[in-house]
């Protein structure tokens, strides 16, 4: 069973209510460790036809070690858009996390949402950039980090590393082999004031 606070209903609440006819990408793949993947199969899904019940559908037809990702790479009749998206490497608080990343916010037409994966939180900007925007949001990502050597890194630049090789980020949601220990489940919508978040993130 998918949860209500699953990202497919962040994704149709925000964007594809407005944007029906969006074509949306995924995978099936099996994971090795380190954002390495032993196969990927990669398929096309109408924006009308995704929802908590496809899902589901889809997650129980996964193989044994298969997981279902979510694919940035986003078409609209014969354009490419993307959906920014973020693996962070580790967050103490909300709060933190926002200020480091609040160039980010500025950039884009909406705040991110923030999904607990049960292995690192994910954050959506649930809106469409074109792929020029796409590739500056990737670098702007990286620029989050504090200088090279420092401590307290947030972004997982590994992730961002696989997005530039692939040509598409990838995000995980589902919860089908051993390794991953919860479905991705929502912690935080972006809106508040800064001053409001000051809860500590657990990731189990």
């Amino acid at each position: 069973m998918v949860p209500g606070m699953h990202p497919v209903d962040g994704l149709r609440h925000f964007l594809l209510q407005q944007s029906a006819e969006l074509v949306l990408e995924f995978s099936k793949y099996v994971h090795l460790g380190h954002g390495r993947t032993l196969s990927r199969e990669i398929f096309h899904v109408e924006a009308r036809h995704v929802s908590p019940a496809w899902l589901a559908e889809e997650i129980r037809g996964l193989s044994r070690q298969q997981e279902l990702a979510l694919h940035s790479k986003v078409l609209q009749k014969d354009r490419i858009y993307h959906l920014p998206m973020v693996d962070f490497a580790q967050v103490e608080s909300i709060k933190t996390l926002l200020v480091k990343t609040q160039h980010l916010r500025e950039s884009l037409s909406v705040d991110i949402t923030l999904y607990d994966s049960g292995q690192s939180m994910h954050g959506y900007y649930f809106c469409l950039v074109d792929e020029k925007e796409w590739y500056k949001y990737l670098g702007r990502l990286l620029l989050c980090d504090p200088p090279f050597g420092a401590e307290e890194q947030i972004i997982d630049s590994r992730w961002v590393g696989h997005s530039l090789e692939h040509g598409f980020s990838a995000l995980r949601w589902s919860c089908n082999s051993p390794i991953y220990q919860s479905l991705p489940h929502l912690v935080d919508v972006g809106s508040a004031e800064l001053g409001e978040r000051d809860a500590t993130v657990t990731l189990s």
